[in-house]
């Protein structure tokens, strides 16, 4: 095992692999269905033909620049393990930050108001199911309608609800954006929208451009279109007080910020950081009478 993973590494080193080692310890674990430390604590042992055959495909694959998360079909996120198709955006440790962020407003909503009341959270553009479901766990009496353009991504979606058997509190709905939700109010709209300008596609990673869904990094010729659209819709479908929080690129919370306060629908703009000292999240609540 110990001279097949040597091998992985020096592979992946000349296909210009980030982080090579971390990489082929990944897929052979993956390939071999144990953790990552059983590598090394059984470097010695030697796989048989069909162990050989899968890491090497594996390998292989990442070569030629296919994400990881879709050679083994998974990602992990939020601690938990969703599936991941091509279908889908893969999830992103950046995407962590929304959830944070979410959590600290509902808190301060509960501080303000009574507790006990079932919160409802619209989240738009669903993919993977990785918002809708973390939600659905962490927030207590948590009510989620997900929607995603997507059929094959709600597919997705349903069964990493299902996984982690949050699917009774998650309504999915296909849809652009508002089309189909239901008239109602919500305490919280999430969104991790498509906010790649689209002239800067092509100079994206090889294993984003050629195998992530265009349709969830494109976000126009300025990267906000998606993000016009929901504010200008958003707060016919907010409570009074209710949190819109967004995933933004890096370079985006002035430019957000702004879409928000021209709206004159919203308050208490905010920007947060992710761990990397980048902004990463913009949030606002909808405008109280008086």
């Amino acid at each position: 095992m110990k001279a097949f993973l040597e091998w992985s590494i020096d592979r992946l080193t000349q296909a210009g692999v980030d982080s090579p080692r971390m990489e082929a310890e990944v897929l052979l674990a993956g390939a071999l269905g144990f953790g990552r430390e059983e590598i090394y604590r059984r470097p010695e042992r030697i796989l048989n033909e069909d162990e050989k055959s899968v890491s090497r495909d594996f390998v292989g694959r990442r070569v030629r620049r296919e994400p990881v998360a879709h050679i083994l079909g998974h990602r992990e996120f939020w601690s938990l393990d969703f599936k991941i198709t091509p279908d889908v955006l893969i999830p992103r440790p950046e995407t962590e930050t929304l959830i944070e962020t979410l959590l600290k407003l509902q808190a301060k909503l509960n501080a303000e108001a009574s507790t006990g009341q079932v919160r409802r959270l619209l989240d738009i553009g669903t993919g993977s199911g990785i918002i809708a479901v973390v939600a659905a766990r962490e927030i207590t009496d948590c009510r989620v309608t997900a929607t995603d353009l997507s059929p094959d991504a709600l597919v997705v979606a349903r069964e990493n609800a299902d996984t982690h058997d949050v699917s009774d509190q998650i309504n999915f709905i296909q849809g652009d954006l508002f089309a189909e939700v239901p008239e109602t109010l919500y305490d919280f709209i999430v969104s991790n929208p498509p906010y790649i300008e689209t002239k800067r596609l092509p100079d994206l990673m090889p294993d984003v451009r050629n195998f992530e869904p265009t349709a969830a990094l494109d976000g126009g010729v300025d990267g906000l279109d998606f993000y016009r659209r929901i504010i200008s819709k958003a707060s016919d479908y907010l409570k009074e007080g209710g949190g819109l929080v967004f995933e933004i690129g890096e370079t985006q919370a002035e430019a957000v910020s702004r879409l928000f306060c021209a709206e004159d629908k919203y308050e208490t703009v905010n920007v947060t950081k992710d761990y990397s000292g980048y902004d990463r999240v913009v949030f606002a609540r909808k405008r109280t009478n008086g």
